[in-house]
């Protein structure tokens, strides 16, 4: 069965119902599996460096699919038991351009790698080969935007299963 979507008309639907932001999850330990990992290039909108240019680098964006319980997901109104999030691993470089492994240099990723056994020596880490792999994620709440009282989940932490 095909359908002819006519953009001009669904424009003009009328919608007549309120739409409702769903609670957030509570906060906490959850399973999540890694769906997508992607480069981008980012840029601040107000912070500078010493040479008075807009900060920029390049992040590792992580899609994760985020196991809700079931009476959890009931609780917020999930129609399913995941939840999709998105998080950045901001990036130090080197002068080379490259990953910096410097002691104390890029601990967020250091923590995804350690999370997913991918932090061994003599072993290439590519941070594709992070997607498909199952940790540990930790859910907590931040206002956002402050003063308004409204929370929103992020992902705070990570840490491998078991």
């Amino acid at each position: 069965m095909s359908t002819h979507f006519d953009p001009a008309a669904f424009l003009d639907l009328p919608v007549d119902e309120v739409q409702v932001k769903r609670p957030p999850i509570a906060a906490g330990d959850y399973t999540a599996v890694i769906e997508n990992v992607e480069a981008k290039a980012w840029q601040s909108k107000d912070k500078y460096d010493e040479a008075g240019q807009l900060k920029a680098g390049i992040k590792y964006e992580v899609t994760l699919n985020i196991e809700i319980p079931a009476a959890e997901a009931e609780r917020v109104g999930l129609t399913l038991p995941l939840l999709k999030k998105t998080d950045s691993i901001m990036l130090e470089l080197n002068a080379g351009g490259q990953i910096d492994t410097a002691p104390g240099k890029n601990a967020a990723l250091r923590k995804y790698r350690d999370a997913l056994d991918m932090n061994k020596p003599g072993q290439p880490f590519v941070a594709r080969a992070m997607i498909g792999q199952a940790l540990r994620v930790k859910i907590s709440h931040d206002e956002w935007p402050r003063g308004s009282g409204e929370l929103v989940e992020q992902v705070s932490g990570v840490a491998r299963l078991g």
